[in-house]
Formats: C-alpha cells, structure tokens, sequence
C-alpha cells in the first residue's frame, strides 16, 4: 500500500537555496492541530494575563483614588470643625451684644435648627463604590448643609442687632459696656464670697480687677459723676449716674482724676488704680447698679480686649 506523503518545498528568495521536506498527511494533520492547540492555549493565557493586567491596573487606580478621596474628606472635616468652633466664637459675641443692647438671646435649640437649608441625608451609594467613603462624605454634606443654616442664622441676628443699636444708639452710650480697666484681671466675681478681711461669707456686690498700682480707670460708659472722695470702705472713689436706670462705682482708687458734677464719656480717664480703704492689695472694686439694685457687670461690659481697647483709642480721638 503506497504510503501517502505531502512534499513541502522552501525557496529562497534570490532562488539560491531549495531545500525539500517530506512529510506523511497523518504527520501533517498531527503537526497542524498540535500547533493550533498551542497556539489556542497560548492566546488563552495571554489573553488572561492582559485582562488580569487591565484589571490589577484598574483595582491600583481606584485604591488610589480611594485614598485620595479619604484625605479630602478629612481634610473637608478639619475645615468643618475650624468654622464650627468660629461660629461658636461669633455666637458667643452675639450673644454678649444681646445682653448689651438688651436683647433676648437666641436659644440653643434655635442654633441648632439655623434658618433654611436642607434637612435630609445624602446617600452616595450608587455613586461611590466604597460604603466608608460614602459614609463619610455623606456626613461632611450633612455637616456642611447645617454650617449653612447656622451661617444664614448669625447674619439675620447681626442685621437685627445692628437695626436694634440704631434705634437705641443714645441709650447705649450709657449703659457700662466697657472694662475699667485695660490691663487689669479679674480676680474676684460678683456674688457671695469668703471677704478676704473679715474671714466670713458676705455678698461681694461687684467685681476686682487686679492690677499694678496707678494703672489707668477708664469710665465704663458716658454719664455724670454723682460723687468723687473717699469713701470708708471704697476709699478713694467715683460714682457716675449713667441715665437710664444705671450707675457704676470705682473704689479703692490711688488718684481722683474728675470731681462731682463733671460730665464724662465712656473711655476717658477718672482715676488710678491704688489700694486705699478695705483693701489688701492693689485692684480696682467696680460695682453696676441698675435702677437701684446691684446686678452683675459681667452681663454688660464686653470680654473681648481688643475691643475694649479699640472703643478706648476711638473716643480719645474723639
């Protein structure tokens, strides 16, 4: 039986070199289908390696954004709670304005509500793949949501206070907003206390400020002054009628710097801070009445220094 065989022929291309190979059909078949299964099996892997690639690839870059994106948020959360505890500063000044221009303070669970805004959460979790992520971000939208509120709040309360000091700009001039002291700290409230002479509990009616001896009294707001002289326990010591219900009381001076009778402005001078009557060392004793009764000074004069000394340099250029 004659043995069938394909004959496979290579040329050269300038035909100088032939060469003949013989080879069986089964041979053939056996050699062509092995080459198809390596070639089949070896487009497989590296197809998959490609695709594994292209997917390790994506994975690195998503980790990346990933990170990227939790340090945004974080660093959007630092900023929220650094206006956050700015908002707080100014709504404690709003509040300080409140009580000076007479005004009822705005409640807690009015802050917290604020005006206008949204009032629902966020939910990202058809758009962020990452449910921390979206977590996250949906509280920084939920904070930032009330941020604005409570932003909308504050400026609607200035309007309203900056409207109310209009109206009671000539009375303002006279009620005790400012320290009497610049430089001085307070070292005794107003309110019961051990008396640091008499060694018993009795009201204090005012409150000290400590400070070096001729330290600079400055009147607390515009008025009169009803007395100046020593006075027993006050020793040295100013009384200014401020009008509308109020009058202030400076003890324990070293120097008088205004007699009775002499109008005064708020800012200027009227006397040095000393240690003279019931007193063991050098402060100023500053006392508020209001029509009549004694009242805590806290709820008038402002805390803030800078501006305590701003109002002094503005009505000495005055």
């Amino acid at each position: 039986m004659t043995k069938e065989e394909s004959t496979i022929i290579f040329v050269s291309k300038d035909k100088s070199y032939i060469r003949e190979f013989k080879i069986s059909r089964n041979k053939f078949i056996l050699y062509t289908l092995l080459f198809l299964t390596l070639f089949v099996v070896g487009g497989k892997y590296s197809l998959d390696w490609l695709l594994e690639f292209r997917y390790d690839s994506k994975v690195e870059f998503l980790e990346k954004n990933n990170l990227f994106l939790k340090n945004q948020l974080s660093e959007m959360g630092d900023k929220i709670e650094f206006i956050n505890s700015q908002l707080a500063d100014i709504a404690i000044k709003d509040d300080q304005l409140r009580v000076v221009l007479g005004v009822k303070e705005l409640g807690d669970d009015v802050r917290e509500v604020g005006i206008g805004g949204t009032n629902f959460e966020y939910k990202f979790a058809e758009q962020v793949v990452n449910p921390d992520v979206a977590d996250d971000l949906n509280e920084q939208m939920v904070k930032i949501d009330k941020l604005e509120r409570e932003v909308k709040l504050e400026l609607k309360s200035f309007g309203d206070l900056i409207n109310t000091y209009w109206a009671k700009q000539d009375s303002l001039k006279h009620m005790p907003a400012l320290h009497p002291v610049l430089d001085g700290r307070i070292t005794s409230n107003f309110g019961m206390r051990l008396h640091p002479i008499f060694k018993r509990y009795r009201k204090h009616p005012g409150i000290d400020f400590a400070a070096k001896p001729g330290t600079p009294i400055y009147a607390a707001a515009d008025g009169v002054v009803k007395l100046a002289k020593f006075n027993g326990g006050y020793g040295n010591c100013v009384f200014i009628d401020h009008l509308y219900g109020f009058e202030t009381r400076y003890g324990h001076m070293q120097n008088l710097l205004v007699r009775r009778g002499q109008k005064v402005k708020r800012g200027d001078k009227i006397g040095l801070v000393g240690k003279t009557g019931v007193a063991t060392a050098p402060h100023l004793h500053f006392e508020v009445h209001y029509k009549g009764k004694e009242v805590n000074p806290r709820h008038y004069f402002f805390d803030d220094p800078s501006l305590n000394r701003l109002i002094v340099e503005k009505d000495r250029l005055e």
